[in-house]
């Protein structure tokens, strides 16, 4: 299909509109738990409900084919501020007294952005047309899109269903955070361990429709897991580390700083081991690493676009990764050189794992690269993990937008420009949102826990000073954490898989506020009572609730935060 029938003018400007605030609220989203939406398939239902209301009769409709421009230019933007690291790597730098300037933040999210879209673009043949891999959400954007361009009625249902929970998840954030504060943050359960008050710890229900509707989206089991290793970590062990006068009080802060340990072991086991001992994808993806730097097939460019275009957006992307680490950071040209070519492998690793499981691995994947450059420094590995980060975030969502373009039958040309006209807006976007909502919030804050970012420092420090720097008990804890987490990762891989709690579900826990995981079950409990009661709720329309809830306390949470710089909030 020629390219201008789907990349018009119109099809651009929703996309950068509902970009723009999918972007501005994963930043949020990214900071508060460390799980984000894509936003393909809320872009999807906004962009056909906007056209759907507000086109005049007589005037050319708005087509399925434009819709997936829409989604693929919004889900490019919402992505980006995870694509520039603000998400872990840029945070955890913050909280050690390193500083991103706004404009190296731009730079920075724009070069990477690049380089994961072209890699993703010359894989795409491969992953895609000839492997067929599934990628299912972007299987599941197209067949939402064709679904909802024949049945109208469906789609639309859906559609209100989203922006009933945005509106919704909005009003509870304005009278918990705004003003007047009606709602509370948390309820407290009264609970006593050891003698001493969870209170203390915020352990109860925290009243956040983002949280509990990430709790629908993760399921029962990752809702579950969190459940209990936020039990086992602030209801079990914090109390005993008090006790015995290994932490001085039972607060949030003070018990984070041994929590974090056990956590990361249950997180390194969780994430990246599967990673490492799935051999085959591996494999799979050591060749199509082969594909990608011999460039396969270039008289059909992969990308639609010419091979000189794909160079020389690469060669920007190179020298603004370069230009950054070296003014910003002092690192050493080499070294960037050998980071961003293994943040190149990890990028095909990840991609290949992404079309296979639909999960993208992109925080492992910035795990072993901080590991492999630990010898760097901590902000060394930090920024190392951060180029992995990167590239592999933005290389896993062009390729889901690819999936659900070939599903329709759209212009891969069509969708790298789209794509990159996301990636710029959202690079725009991101940058002094983060900033803001630094400013107002703090990072590692119980408003802000920030677990990636947590998660990228403790490592560091690890690293760095060695396993004798850590506080006492810390070594044992986070080794029975990476044995537990091993076993229960591996036991994962067995027809026991539904009975084992997820490893990495319960290492996020250890890090977090508890009331957040106790959301996150309600979240999932309300939902499997809400089926109970109307049978006729399927799981598209949860989803779309959850998509809702997700996006309304996000972008009222940037909104708050605003307010609050300027004195209003």
């Amino acid at each position: 299909m020629a390219d201008g029938r789907q990349l018009t003018a119109r099809s651009l400007l929703a996309g950068c509109g509902i970009g723009a605030l999918l972007a501005a609220a994963n930043v949020y989203t990214g900071l508060k738990i460390s799980v984000i939406d894509g936003g393909s398939i809320t872009a999807a239902l906004l962009g056909f409900t906007l056209f759907a209301t507000f086109t005049r009769v007589g005037r050319r409709p708005y087509t399925a084919i434009e819709n997936n421009i829409t989604q693929t230019t919004a889900s490019s933007a919402a992505i980006m501020g995870f694509a520039a690291g603000l998400g872990g790597p840029v945070p955890a730098m913050e909280m050690v007294g390193r500083h991103f300037p706004v404009w190296a933040l731009l730079v920075w999210g724009i070069s990477l952005a690049f380089i994961g879209i072209v890699a993703a673009a010359v894989l795409r043949r491969k992953l895609i047309v000839d492997d067929r891999l599934p990628f299912p959400t972007g299987n599941a954007t197209g067949k939402l899109i064709e679904t909802m361009f024949a049945a109208r009625a469906a789609a639309l249902r859906r559609a209100r269903l989203l922006l009933g929970g945005a509106l919704f998840a909005a009003a509870v954030t304005w009278f918990r955070d705004g003003r007047p504060k009606i709602i509370p943050q948390i309820t407290m359960f009264g609970i006593t361990a050891g003698g001493l008050s969870l209170n203390a710890v915020s352990f109860g229900l925290s009243w956040s429709p983002m949280v509990m509707s990430i709790g629908i989206m993760m399921g029962l089991r990752a809702a579950l897991s969190m459940f209990i290793g936020a039990t086992i970590a602030w209801a079990g062990l914090a109390p005993w580390l008090v006790g015995h006068h290994v932490v001085a009080r039972l607060e949030f802060s003070a018990c984070l700083s041994w929590l974090i340990w056990p956590g990361l072991g249950m997180l390194l086991a969780g994430s990246v081991l599967p990673l490492l001992t799935d051999w085959r994808p591996v494999a799979r993806a050591a060749r199509d690493l082969v594909a990608l730097v011999r460039a396969q097939r270039p008289r059909e460019s992969v990308q639609g676009q010419s091979n000189r275009a794909g160079v020389l957006l690469v060669a920007v992307g190179v020298g603004g990764v370069v230009l950054v680490a070296r003014l910003v950071f002092g690192f050493h040209l080499l070294t960037t050189v050998l980071v961003l070519l293994f943040a190149l492998v990890m990028t095909v690793v990840a991609s290949r794992a992404t079309g296979e499981t639909d999960l993208a691995p992109v925080g492992p994947a910035g795990t072993v690269t901080q590991l492999l450059f630990s010898g760097c420094g901590t902000i060394g590995s930090m920024l190392a993990a951060a180029v992995t980060f990167g590239t592999s975030t933005q290389a896993a969502q062009t390729l889901w937008a690819f999936k659900a373009g070939e599903k329709l039958k759209a212009s891969p040309r069509a969708q790298l420009i789209a794509q990159l006209t996301g990636a710029l807006l959202g690079a725009v976007v991101v940058a002094p949102v983060y900033i803001v909502l630094v400013k107002a919030y703090g990072i590692g804050t119980e408003s802000l826990p920030a677990p990636s970012a947590i998660s990228v420092r403790a490592t560091a420090d690890a690293m760095r000073g060695g396993l004798g720097a850590l506080p006492p008990y810390a070594t044992l804890a986070a080794g029975l954490g990476l044995a537990v987490g091993a076993l229960l990762a591996l036991l994962g891989r067995t027809s026991w898989a539904r009975f084992c709690p997820s490893p990495a579900a319960m290492g996020i826990a250890m890090i977090i506020p508890p009331s957040l995981s106790v959301a996150g079950l309600a979240g999932v409990l309300l939902a499997s009572l809400a089926k109970r009661l109307r049978p006729g709720l399927d799981d598209d329309a949860l989803a779309s609730v959850a998509a809702g809830g997700l996006a309304g306390e996000s972008a009222m949470g940037v909104l708050i935060a605003v307010l609050v710089l300027l004195g209003i909030a």
